[in-house]
């Protein structure tokens, strides 16, 4: 029953480890957003639907130029901090970049929104996943400058392949105009970094020296199991060998009967005198005693 225990409490420790294994992400650098914070932002292809709908006529391209094109007064910078190397993204951590924006005009800007999507590659209208976008909110006056911190994450299905980023910093001047400038939109290489030992990988050895373990108890607890039928039956066969052998042993006498004495060693003499005296049992019963009755009849 304690080695049933034991085993219980390992196999409910590795089951804890497995949650722990699938909660520890990185996910927890990266902004989250619920469904309804998503809702708020318009891309800017939505923007320009949005534009002809309301007119009741397809979006021309002249329109969509005027909508989705970055301000003549603003400037839009971006550095990686991670990765250094903005042409290769590394799968399963968390990138980070800064975005400048800097207003160079004489009426103050409001930063609404950033977003950001994978494309792909050879089709820039085939989008391959989009990213949380987050909004700044942020009053820029003129001739000043702001920094936003922004980060996503890749996973690692999208490893060893090509896909152009893009990311779109949204944002009004005083006069409610929409301006939307593309502040990265290149090709990236999505790459898996080959570390010596990560989080996933120390949890699947440890998991696997849990097994061994277990699979080495297992294997003591039967291999004891049948040492001791074993030795108990050799055991048996010993006590049966030592009973057998005393109950087929013959009890000495020693020279406690008359036949088997030898007289060949004893002169002849000795031998005629032995013979002539009379024989007595060994045990001599007593003469009865006369009862008082019988004494008196006498």
């Amino acid at each position: 029953m304690l080695h049933r225990g034991i085993i219980a409490v390992f196999l409910a420790a590795l089951v804890f480890c497995a949650g722990c294994l699938q909660g520890a992400r990185a996910e927890d650098d990266i902004i989250v957003e619920t469904e309804e914070q998503q809702q708020q932002f318009k891309t800017a292809s939505e923007i320009v639907k949005e534009a002809g709908s309301s007119t009741g006529d397809a979006p021309t391209e002249e329109a969509a130029t005027n909508l989705v094109t970055g301000s003549p007064d603003a400037d839009t910078t971006v550095y990686f901090t991670y990765p250094l190397n903005s042409k290769e993204i590394p799968t399963n951590k968390p990138v980070r970049l800064l975005i400048g924006f800097r207003n160079r005009g004489a009426a103050d800007m409001m930063v609404d929104y950033l977003d950001a999507s994978l494309r792909y590659p050879m089709d820039y209208s085939y989008i391959i996943t989009n990213f949380t976008a987050v909004r700044f909110s942020r009053h820029v006056p003129a001739q000043q400058e702001a920094t936003f911190d922004y980060g996503f994450y890749l996973h690692e299905a999208f490893a060893a392949r090509p896909f152009t980023l893009n990311i779109n910093l949204h944002y009004h001047d005083a006069a409610d105009k929409l301006f939307v400038s593309a502040v990265y939109n290149d090709t990236i290489q999505v790459v898996e970094l080959d570390e010596g030992l990560d989080s996933q990988t120390f949890f699947l050895y440890i998991m696997l020296a849990a097994v061994v373990s277990l699979l080495g108890l297992l294997g003591y607890q039967y291999t004891s199991a049948r040492s001791k039928k074993r030795f108990g039956g050799v055991k048996k066969a010993v006590k049966a060998s030592v009973s057998a052998a005393g109950s087929g042993s013959q009890v000495e006498s020693g020279t406690s009967r008359s036949g088997d004495v030898d007289y060949d060693w004893l002169p002849e003499s000795t031998l005629r005198a032995i013979n002539k005296s009379p024989k007595k049992s060994p045990v001599q019963s007593r003469s009865p005693q006369q009862s008082p009755s019988a004494k008196k009849k006498l």
